[in-house]
């Protein structure tokens, strides 16, 4: 019987099983820390039932910058002729808002209650998900652990080898 021969394949297995869980998990971590880390472009989100003075909830997202709102209705309701860019001394946008409906994190614009803008309205803009890490320090330091995990799976792969050739 060759004991050497055997605990070699026996080491090759459980590193390919090691590498190959790692590798699934890595994926899977990098695609969550995308979405911490990254913004998302909320284009023509729609406000259905938009009246003065009532605020409006965008779930699944906590803030928006660069807010551009068009109300599809000019006003009167029915009439879609032309949509026209509403100005953004019409509506108030507060972050990190909490759902009434949901409990959750959302995205609260209100109409003016004098604006005159009914109907509804399409919402664009850059937004923070709900998942978004607000502090820079931990974006960057969430796109480390992801880097030096890949480190360690690259460790994993070359240490038999290593230990083969210099005995280490």
């Amino acid at each position: 019987m060759n004991n050497k021969g055997q605990s070699q394949i026996g080491v090759l297995l459980t590193l390919a099983i090691v590498l190959i869980v790692g590798v699934v998990l890595f994926q899977a971590s990098a695609q969550e820390i995308g979405n911490a880390v990254n913004t998302v472009e909320l284009v023509n989100s729609t406000l259905t039932t938009t009246v003065n003075g009532t605020s409006q909830f965008i779930v699944n997202f906590r803030a928006l910058s660069s807010v551009v709102i068009i109300n599809e209705t000019n006003g009167t309701a029915g009439f879609t002729d032309e949509a026209i860019v509403i100005g953004s001394g019409n509506f108030t946008v507060t972050d990190n808002a909490i759902d009434p409906t949901t409990g959750g994190l959302a995205i609260n614009i209100t109409p003016d209650a004098t604006a005159g803008f009914e109907g509804a309205w399409r919402v664009s803009g850059t937004a923070q998900p709900s998942t978004f890490i607000a502090e820079s320090g931990g974006r960057a330091l969430a796109n480390v652990i992801l880097l030096l995990f890949a480190v360690a799976l690259v460790v994993l792969s070359i240490a038999p080898v290593v230990k083969e050739k210099f005995g280490v």
